[in-house]
């Protein structure tokens, strides 16, 4: 479940501040709980993270439901050493709404299909490709680079359980001849559609780009991902029963975190997933801030959590030591 609380909309006698980053500290974890009790804070919100407690107040969720159609104030306390300060700031319920936030194995045990999607990189830190030493050199001998064979060893997993077999391919961070730095085209070269067919296929576009591009740069993130959440976002508006894993692989820093961290928590609504793939010796530290498996949901630049993680971060390293499922995204 997801309480929706309109803090911009409340009224002028109970703003603390312009700006509330009500967070969720204790929330059921057992549908249909209604009586469980939630401790609602309330934030300062200051652009560096740093947010200060302005106040809380300890409600269920038929307590709010209540506050909301009463038009009653909540008072917010703050904790002392002798208990707790009561304070004259009251928390006002403007909008109430309950939605149900599926997980990835709601998704699957309700029957959707997967879809998978791919992204690439072609920065220009991956190297000449034209150079043995790049990674994405393409050996005569038919030797698979690190791009190759991530794409092979996800693809070959995943592509058994999407019905179709026609996956959108993109690529970021190259320059098509004769144009701009793009951070999103399609990996096939068509300007009207990015689907291909089958892993192979994914792999003869992936071939058939480096030589029609140029490396370049920066590391755009963003811009992929939106795409990858536009489609299913128009999946699950038309009522289609797909779920989406979006496999990115890259070989080092992105430059846009914040804008990246926003684009997922903006994603994270919808039935999507995204694996990212790390090649080559480059720092992965930031990959591992978009990897909130240590329990910390990513925060958006206006202060909104994230509904569930999304994202799982792997060296290819650790993907070929052990055999990939699907639930290991």
């Amino acid at each position: 479940m997801s309480l929706n609380m309109d803090a911009g909309s409340l009224p002028k006698r109970c703003r603390v501040s312009s700006y509330l980053l009500l967070a969720l500290s204790s929330f059921p974890t057992v549908v249909n709980m209604q009586d469980s009790p939630l401790v609602i804070e309330c934030f300062n919100f200051t652009s560096n993270g740093k947010h200060d407690l302005i106040g809380k107040v300890q409600k269920s969720l038929t307590d709010l439901e209540k506050l909301h159609f009463s038009e009653q104030g909540e008072n917010l306390f703050l904790p002392t050493a002798v208990g707790h300060k009561i304070l004259k700031s009251k928390l006002f319920v403007e909008k109430f709404s309950e939605s149900v936030q599926h997980t990835f194995l709601d998704y699957i045990a309700g029957g959707c299909e997967l879809n998978f999607m791919v992204a690439i990189d072609f920065t220009a830190s991956n190297g000449n490709p034209r150079l043995p030493d790049s990674l994405h050199y393409i050996d005569p001998s038919g030797r698979p680079n690190a791009y190759q064979r991530a794409i092979l060893e996800v693809g070959g997993v995943l592509q058994f359980y999407d019905s179709d077999r026609r996956f959108p391919a993109w690529g970021f961070g190259a320059r098509p001849i004769d144009g701009p730095v793009s951070h999103c085209f399609n990996l096939n070269g068509s300007s009207n559609h990015c689907e291909v067919e089958g892993v192979q296929g994914i792999m003869m576009a992936y071939t058939s780009a480096l030589p029609n591009v140029s490396l370049a740069g920066p590391t755009l993130f963003g811009p992929v991902i939106n795409s990858a959440a536009v489609i299913a976002s128009q999946s699950l508006a038309n009522g289609g029963q797909k779920y989406f894993v979006l496999l990115i692989i890259t070989d080092g820093v992105i430059t846009d975190l914040q804008e990246t961290r926003d684009a997922l928590v903006k994603a994270s609504d919808l039935p999507l997933s995204i694996l990212i793939i790390g090649v080559g010796g480059a720092d992965f530290k930031d990959m591992e801030v978009l990897d909130a498996d240590k329990g910390e949901r990513l925060e958006s630049s206006t202060g909104r959590v994230a509904s569930r993680d999304i994202v799982q971060f792997v060296p290819l390293r650790d993907v070929q030591s052990r055999h990939l499922t699907p639930f290991d995204i």
